[in-house]
C-alpha cells in the first residue's frame, strides 16, 4: 500500500469521524438549551501544528496544505448548519409570538422570552483556564481586558480627542 493510498484511507476515516461528530453535536445542540459553542476541543482532535507535523512526515508540504484546507471546508459546513438551526429557532419564536399577539398576550410573551434569552446567554459557570479576569488586578501584570476604560485612556481622550496620541 503506497503512501497516497494510506493517506486517502486516513482522510476518508477522519472525514467520516468528523461528519459523525458534527451530526451528533448538531442534534445535541438542537435539542439542548445548554449549547456547546465549539470552543472546547475534543480529546481525539489534533491541533493545527500536530496536523502539519503528521502530514509532513508522510507527504510534501503541498499535500499537507491540501489536508488542512479540507478541515476548513468542514468547519464552514458546520457554521452553515448552526446558522440554519438559529434561523429555525427564530422562526419558531416569531410564530409563537404571532400566536401570543393574536390572544393579546404578546407583551408578556416578549418580556418572558427576553428574560429567557438573557438567562441562556449569561455564563454562570466558572471561567475557562487561561481566560483573563474582568478585574485587571487578578490578571498577570495587571493587564486590563480589551474594551476596559482606564484613567490614563480617559485622560488622553479628554486632552487629545478620541484618536489622539501623545
Amino acid at each position: 500500500m503506497s503512501v497516497n493510498e494510506r493517506l486517502e484511507a486516513y482522510r476518508r476515516k477522519k472525514h467520516k469521524e468528523k461528519m459523525m461528530e458534527t451530526i451528533k453535536s448538531s442534534v445535541i445542540n438542537a435539542i439542548s438549551w445548554n449549547r456547546n459553542d465549539g470552543s472546547e476541543k475534543s480529546t481525539g482532535e489534533l491541533t493545527k501544528e500536530e496536523e502539519v507535523k503528521l502530514c509532513e512526515q508522510h507527504l510534501d508540504i503541498q499535500d499537507a496544505e491540501d489536508v488542512l484546507s479540507e478541515g476548513n471546508v468542514q468547519q464552514s459546513k458546520s457554521t452553515v448548519i448552526t446558522k440554519v438551526i438559529y434561523l429555525l429557532y427564530f422562526l419558531l419564536w416569531v410564530t409563537l409570538y404571532a400566536i401570543a399577539v393574536k390572544y393579546e398576550f404578546g407583551a408578556v410573551y416578549f418580556v418572558l422570552s427576553a428574560l429567557v434569552f438573557i438567562c441562556l446567554n449569561t455564563r454562570s459557570g466558572p471561567k475557562r483556564r487561561d481566560e483573563p479576569s474582568a478585574y485587571s488586578v487578578f490578571n498577570p501584570n495587571c493587564e486590563a481586558i480589551e474594551g476596559t476604560l482606564d484613567a490614563s485612556q480617559f485622560e488622553r481622550e479628554i486632552r487629545y480627542g478620541i484618536g489622539g496620541v501623545r
